[in-house]
């Protein structure tokens, strides 16, 4: 028999993705980031320069997926509040 007061809302399952997609955005971020860093590393040794365009793929790709995760932030906040504008 299933406990009946852990059973989600709607509304809470949304919050708990918009939750996780945050989290992964933030992750995103840094990541962005540290591939700069690493980008810049990369270039300025020329033992390394062959790696430079792999590193630059890989940041670009990094850049795309925060890109497309705003957006789907965005549209889980904009639900979220019309649910919570709803129940008022």
């Amino acid at each position: 028999m299933a406990d009946e007061g852990n059973v989600k809302t709607p509304l809470d399952a949304l919050q708990d993705t918009l939750s996780r997609l945050k989290e992964m955005a933030h992750y995103s971020q840094t990541n962005i980031e540290k591939l700069a860093e690493l980008w810049l590393e990369v270039s300025e040794h020329k033992e390394q320069k062959q790696y430079e365009k792999m590193v630059d793929e890989v940041l670009k790709r990094q850049n795309q997926f925060q890109e497309s995760i705003t957006p789907l932030i965005e549209a889980y906040e904009t639900e979220i509040a019309r649910l919570k504008a709803d129940a008022q």
